[in-house]
């Protein structure tokens, strides 16, 4: 997969993404099997702005319809805009010991790795006022962990972080695999390809 393509990938994932924000069209698969369809919002993280912190998904019928809300240990998956079973919805994903919070699925197998937007409050310099903006973060989390690991974060499309420290970490994350150490060090991978690196260890890791 070249640089080209992925930035395009993710600049498509994160306009799709960043609209459930607001009230959107989708349904919600909730722990006891039921299904509804209508409005949705999901929980807008913010650093470094004065707000309160949400973790519940709302939902309404429709425009005029009462506001519900549902939380990690009612919903079990959300869809905006895809018919895919396997990949592309929404559900709840631990982050740390007692905190779970609402993550895009964008690639499904042994291994997952989820994306969510969160609105960051920075400083501008002018008599201590911030702008917001947008930073897409990515996680991983294998089939016997307790909790998913942060493993980049981007600014409008550009990676940040230190390339070397992210090239070691996914060596020793996916040491069990020979075929994905042996890419990385030889550089075989676009610079902070995570989803390229996924991709291959589902497919060609036992």
């Amino acid at each position: 997969m070249t640089k080209k393509t992925l930035l395009i990938i993710l600049i498509f994932t994160c306009s799709l993404s960043y609209g459930q924000y607001d009230w959107t069209p989708g349904k919600v698969i909730l722990k006891n099997g039921q299904t509804l369809k209508g409005l949705l919002k999901i929980p807008r993280v913010t650093i470094g702005l004065l707000s309160i912190p949400k973790s519940k998904l709302e939902y309404k019928k429709d425009k005029k319809g009462k506001k519900k809300k549902f939380d990690k240990t009612q919903v079990d998956k959300v869809y905006f805009g895809t018919s895919n079973p396997n990949v592309g919805y929404y559900e709840y994903v631990p982050i740390s010991n007692k905190r779970m919070a609402l993550f895009k699925l964008i690639r499904n197998g042994k291994v997952k790795l989820y994306m969510r937007t969160i609105k960051v409050g920075v400083n501008t310099g002018f008599q201590n006022q911030k702008k917001v903006k947008k930073r897409k973060e990515y996680y991983i989390i294998r089939e016997n962990e307790k909790k998913a690991t942060r493993v980049l974060r981007d600014w409008d499309g550009l990676s940040i972080g230190n390339l070397r420290s992210f090239k070691n970490y996914m060596k020793k994350y996916f040491s069990d695999c020979p075929n994905i150490v042996t890419y990385i060090k030889n550089d075989l991978y676009e610079d902070f390809d995570i989803a390229q690196i996924v991709d291959d260890y589902n497919l060609l890791c036992e």
